[in-house]
């Protein structure tokens, strides 16, 4: 992750997480931008179904690309994959499905 965070990187970071905000709210998930000075925004997103399960997902630059970050500082995949993220993530969150015997 950057150091030190300048104000551009905050608020470019900010810009990418509102997108992916909007597409995973639309894909049902609750997902909230959080701020805070000197530090790099972060989007807060939780299945709404089983609220336990959530994730803090990150934007990042990292050798001059920008990427979308797991909270265990693993890369999501390219912040132009939009799509490819919301996916991910929306897998990850998923309940599991109680099988049919």
């Amino acid at each position: 992750m950057p150091d030190p965070i300048t104000p551009a990187v905050a608020a470019q970071a900010a810009t990418h997480l509102a997108n992916l905000q909007d597409l995973l709210q639309n894909l049902g998930l609750h997902a909230r931008l959080l701020t805070q000075d000197e530090r790099l925004p972060c989007l807060r997103v939780i299945n709404p179904e089983v609220a336990t399960l959530s994730e803090v997902i990150a934007a990042a630059p990292k050798d001059d690309q920008w990427l979308f970050w797991w909270s265990w500082s693993e890369p999501i995949v390219e912040i132009s994959h939009l799509a490819t993220a919301a996916d991910r993530i929306r897998h990850v969150l998923a309940a599991a499905r109680p099988s049919v015997a």
